[in-house]
């Protein structure tokens, strides 16, 4: 048994991610990290300051001059640049959501993120959570490969484009697809959970499993 783990949950937009990090951190009382909101932010800032996509050298000097750090709310960990922290409303406007995908698969950017991620688990274990629960792209894979419980959630494109329209938020479901079929997705010790077949409360209660056989409760 141990008195601190981590778990990383992988996924392609929509599959449900945030929905079920958010519960296990309420239930285990770990602390959340949304990757997907850190590259947003990073994406916001970029536009805002009118970094073009494609002039790497602006990329470069742009990312080494900001400063990252976090800000804990309740069991959330946010992300801050150069002391400012972000709204929702503000990573999710349809400019941030037509974009972001295209500015997350900057290396520069993925690179810079990689250590700030990487932090959160000595965030977590720093503020007395029993936990740090991780979520976004190439988590299982990239960001803690080596985390104590891996799953990957998974559902059809259309039951996933479902979600975003009864959400009013239309997230390129298709454009940000096509992105990530380049992704490596580590098969070895990832627990696969369908959540176009399975409801929220069944894809807690799999995951809820697998940390009950490693947490005491």
């Amino acid at each position: 048994m141990r008195d601190f783990i981590t778990v990383a949950i992988d996924g392609a937009a929509a599959s449900g991610k945030t929905s079920t990090a958010r519960r296990i951190a309420d239930k285990y009382k770990f602390l959340v990290a949304s990757t997907g909101s850190y590259y947003r932010a990073v994406a916001l800032k970029m536009m805002t300051t009118d970094i073009n996509i494609d002039d790497v050298s602006a990329i470069q000097h742009f990312l080494g001059q900001i400063v990252l750090g976090s800000k804990i709310t309740g069991n959330v960990l946010n992300i801050t640049i150069d002391g400012k922290s972000f709204e929702e409303k503000e990573l999710r406007t349809q400019q941030v959501n037509k974009n972001v995908a295209s500015y997350a698969t900057i290396p520069e950017v993925r690179q810079c993120l990689l250590p700030y991620q990487r932090s959160q688990v000595s965030e977590a274990r720093t503020n007395g959570f029993r936990g740090l629960i991780m979520e976004g792209r190439d988590i299982t894979s990239v960001i803690l490969p080596d985390a104590d419980l891996r799953f990957f959630l998974e559902a059809s494109a259309q039951e996933r484009l479902s979600r975003r329209e009864n959400d009013w938020e239309h997230d390129y479901i298709a454009e940000r697809d096509k992105i990530d079929i380049g992704r490596t997705i580590r098969q070895d010790g990832v627990h696969r959970i369908d959540t176009g077949t399975n409801g929220l409360d069944a894809v807690v209660a799999m995951i809820s499993a697998e940390i009950d056989k490693i947490l005491p409760t």
